[in-house]
């Protein structure tokens, strides 16, 4: 298990208990209330979001409704990888936690453990095949 509140976050699942703790560590706390807009469709990225209490809905302009990000998920790091605007606009359906990492330190990270890109690219393709398969 991972701190905080002991979620587990499969994505840095890969790192040592030692790294990940030194990750989380560096990780800041937000909270935000239901109805808030954490992330907003076409804003610039520059934090990647762990979420570690309460759920989220992910919408995107041309299609809505794309998903929900529960305790564990993450998301923004479309937008660090390709150094872009954000693809969807993230918006806490109830009382919402979040681990915020900033942009430089995520590529840091993936830098120094390669591992987490395949653990990254392993989500993201669980992401697209629950969209394509289980949409809703």
């Amino acid at each position: 298990m991972d701190s905080p509140g002991q979620v587990r976050i499969q994505l840095l699942s890969v790192l040592s208990a030692k790294d990940r703790a030194k990750v989380l560590a560096s990780a800041k706390r937000r909270a935000y209330e239901p109805g808030d807009v954490v992330v907003r469709e076409g804003d610039p990225g520059s934090h990647l979001y762990f979420v570690i209490a309460g759920r989220a809905k992910v919408e995107q302009a041309g299609p809505g409704w794309v998903g929900r990000l529960e305790p564990g998920d993450f998301f923004g790091e479309l937008a660090l990888i390709e150094e872009h605007g954000r693809t969807a606009t993230v918006t806490a359906e109830d009382d919402l936690e979040c681990l915020i990492i900033p942009a430089w330190e995520f590529r840091a990270l993936l830098k120094e453990h390669p591992e987490l890109a395949f653990e990254l690219l392993h989500a993201l393709i669980a992401r697209i095949h629950r969209r394509e398969h289980h949409p809703r």
